[in-house]
């Protein structure tokens, strides 16, 4: 299963990408966005906007379940202690 970063790229937008380790996903978010990527921490889930993430054979893709990806960067675990969709 890939882990999930929350990438910061040198024009200063952002997205979250999964990758094997950061510097899977860095090269895979630089190769399908064409932009550099400057710096990037673990998210819990994916937010929007996801650049890229594998397809799981028997679920698919999955939503964007982090509403707040600039709070919860660096995380492993989301710190809500209720869904912030609630």
């Amino acid at each position: 299963m890939a882990t999930i970063f929350w990438l910061k790229f040198t024009d200063g937008t952002f997205g979250s990408c999964g990758g094997n380790g950061y510097e899977e996903a860095k090269a895979k978010a630089e190769d399908v966005s064409g932009k550099p990527v400057e710096s990037g921490q673990q998210l819990p889930y994916f937010a929007n906007p996801i650049i890229w993430q594998p397809t799981h054979e028997k679920y698919g893709k999955s939503p964007a379940f982090c509403h707040r990806p600039k709070q919860c960067a660096g995380r492993g675990s989301c710190p809500q202690s209720r869904s912030c969709t609630d």
